[in-house]
């Protein structure tokens, strides 16, 4: 069985990257560092950093998409990712995280907040 990547469950598109050199930075080195943990993770960033629109204290959203079950070790692992990644560059990283079952066939399918991952959603 193949499996789903993020371009296929969440279509991010690219058209919305209006993303500093900076911003971009800090995404891939979040990015390279979740996976090097959990390699079979896709992450995406969102908002007013990615829109082009972030103001000096705007944080990056990201959004992290894993196959396996989310629970609280989960989360705490990659918000420690986020702490040590967003700190180094003066970054506050907010996390959200999803298991790839839930978005594809559960009810977070029909979430606004997925809808904005979706529309503006750009992968790292």
């Amino acid at each position: 069985m193949q499996r789903t990547r993020c371009s296929d469950t969440l279509s991010p598109s690219l058209l919305h990257d209006g993303m500093s050199p900076e911003d971009r930075h800090i995404l891939n080195a979040f990015a390279a560092a979740v996976r090097e943990r959990f390699p079979d993770a896709d992450v995406l960033g969102f908002g007013s950093r990615v829109r082009g629109e972030a103001r000096w204290d705007s944080d990056l959203d990201v959004c992290v998409i894993v196959d396996r079950p989310v629970d609280w070790r989960l989360r705490r692992r990659l918000g420690d990712i986020a702490d040590d990644i967003g700190f180094s560059h003066d970054r506050i990283i907010s996390l959200i995280v999803y298991q790839r079952a839930q978005l594809e066939q559960g009810p977070l399918s029909a979430s606004p907040l997925v809808a904005t991952i979706r529309e503006e959603g750009v992968p790292a």
